[in-house]
């Protein structure tokens, strides 16, 4: 802890060089003895255990503001608890980079259902990395390499095979899909791997990306293949009257969604309001710089706000 602020120009050496552990009991007990007057908690991690413990943290008195999918992208009743904990204990809950990184996404879509527009679907790229990953490989870069320069450039998860799979894009879609009031789960979003069916993904994420070139045939089989068609492939992730799906989709040249890559997002609302044309947010989508950018956006909104 270090309640006097953290020099931007040594918190990096002063981090590894603290000999104190981290629990979320432990800040939980240091933000109620030391009663701040703003108390936020910004969680940046990939974490599941933190991201149980937001009720636990509302309920001592912190707002929550997160770049972690997997509080809103978990059970159902976790999601649900989360909401029922902020507005008992009047917290603020702000996760506006689990969907779009710095892109407004899941704003826009509450001001949409909240000045009455209904929303019949919402579609598109979702994943900065795998439009990263896409664009290379139309350029005839081999797949493996491609996710080779985008986890050095830091725009895949952790581990990569939660963008390759899809699971990233799942559970963001997972998320707009309960924004807009649908009750389901994770493992109920219909999803295609971007990898061959016929590449084993298994194992020790060492072992999975020793192995990852083999997959670089195959996959450019299916490129070259759709290209002689007149069309390019993308990750894209869906939530319609169909139901809530991602997966990859060849699509012409002339679509919209073709133009889309080198990191880029884009998401599309079709809604009363916004029909025939609807309503598109499009931008830079990949990396730590935007994602930090609208974690900032959210803990400034609350800075900035009224006192509860």
């Amino acid at each position: 802890m270090a309640p006097e602020g953290v020099a931007l120009d040594g918190w990096k050496a002063r981090l590894e060089a603290s000999e104190s552990g981290f629990t979320l009991d432990t800040f939980r007990a240091w933000a109620k003895a030391r009663r701040p007057g703003r108390p936020i908690f910004v969680d940046c991690t990939s974490s599941e255990d933190v991201a149980l413990g937001y009720p636990a943290l509302m309920a001592s008195g912190l707002h929550v503001v997160t770049a972690n999918k997997k509080a809103n992208s978990g059970r159902q009743e976790h999601w649900r608890a989360l909401r029922e904990t902020a507005a008992r204990h009047q917290r603020k809950f702000l996760y506006e980079t689990n969907v779009g990184a710095g892109l407004p996404v899941i704003d826009t879509l509450k001001n949409l259902l909240r000045t009455g527009d209904t929303v019949h679907r919402v579609e598109g790229i979702l994943s900065g990395s795998l439009s990263f990953i896409l664009g290379l490989t139309e350029a005839g870069v081999p797949l493996s390499k491609a996710v080779g320069t985008a986890m050095e450039k830091g725009f895949t998860e952790p581990d990569p095979r939660d963008d390759l799979e899809g699971t990233d894009v799942a559970r963001k879609v997972l998320i707009l899909a309960r924004e807009l009031g649908r009750t389901l789960e994770l493992e109920e979003v219909a999803l295609a791997s971007l990898l061959p069916e016929e590449f084993d993904a298994k194992g020790p994420l060492p072992e999975f990306l020793a192995r990852l070139p083999q997959a670089d045939e195959l996959f450019q089989r299916r490129v070259d293949a759709h290209r002689k068609e007149g069309k390019v492939l993308r990750y894209v992730g869906s939530v319609g009257p169909e139901g809530v799906r991602v997966g990859l989709v060849p699509v012409p040249l002339e679509h919209p969604l073709a133009a889309v890559k080198g990191g880029e997002n884009a998401l599309s609302f079709l809604s009363e309001r916004y029909s025939p044309t609807p309503l598109v947010i499009r931008g830079y989508g990949a990396g730590a710089a935007v994602t930090a950018a609208g974690v900032l956006a959210d803990v400034l909104r609350l800075v900035e706000g009224p006192l509860p």
